[in-house]
């Protein structure tokens, strides 16, 4: 039987960095799980939160709940939308990106800290993820297509 360890090794690695960077971040009340959010954010604001799902993998639904913890912490905010009336786009207030670059050193320290540990350059790694979320996102196209035999049948 082929080698099947990589989908239970690459969910076990999520968790940990997840623990690490709550660690970095206790000071700063800033979750990991939100630090992600928020960083999509930034990063493509302003923006929907389709936007950032498609971004960050993150389901809506789990998605919307972590928007509003964001804007109660007044670190984001909701507004309209311009092209669609229904939606709205979500951008950082000056809270947030203050936030974030007070998290830019916690985030730094865990990086620094997993790379000396690292066999091999940090550029290996980031290229090897890139590739295998490459391929998985291939996999999820592939398996919500309709299979040729019911095409036919």
């Amino acid at each position: 039987m082929p080698d099947r360890r990589l989908f239970l090794d690459a969910a076990a690695s999520a968790p940990r960095v997840g623990q690490l960077l709550d660690r970095r971040l206790a000071p700063l009340g800033l979750p990991a799980y939100l630090l992600g959010v928020i960083t999509h954010i930034r990063d493509h604001a302003p923006v929907t939160p389709s936007g950032i799902s498609d971004a960050s993998g993150v389901p809506l639904t789990s998605l919307r709940d972590n928007i509003q913890r964001l804007v109660d912490r007044r670190l984001v905010r909701r507004v309209p939308n311009p092209a669609d009336g229904r939606s709205y786009l979500v951008e950082l207030t000056a809270r947030g990106e203050a936030m974030l670059q007070a998290a830019d050193p916690a985030v730094l320290a865990a990086y620094l800290a997993v790379e000396r540990r690292l066999p091999r350059p940090l550029d290996y790694y980031q290229a090897a993820v890139a590739e295998l979320n490459q391929a998985l996102d291939g996999a999820l196209a592939e398996a919500t297509e309709p299979s040729s035999a019911a095409e036919t049948g």
